[in-house]
């Protein structure tokens, strides 16, 4: 899983595309603790996953929240809060 889009802009700064799902390309841009190269994705229902190799860290979260499930508060909440407590 990598970046297959180029420079072409993702689905937000700092996040590429690839073959089946998103792809961080530069945290810093993107404003995560995660590391470069990790692959994520989540759904309108309120899934949302992400597996970051470098910290060999996969986070999955099912919920019937639609659309704050899928890239709403509850997902930069959930993702912080595994990586503050992965230190």
């Amino acid at each position: 899983m990598r970046n297959q889009i180029g420079s072409l802009i993702g689905p937000q700064p700092g996040v590429g595309f690839g073959f089946g799902g998103a792809v961080v390309v530069d945290p810093a841009a993107a404003h995560t603790p995660q590391s470069e190269g990790t692959w994520q994705w989540g759904g309108v229902y309120g899934h949302t996953w992400f597996v970051d190799p470098a910290q060999k860290l996969t986070v999955v979260a099912f919920t019937n929240t639609a659309l704050e499930g899928l890239w709403g508060k509850f997902t930069t909440d959930l993702r912080d809060a595994v990586y503050e407590s992965v230190k």
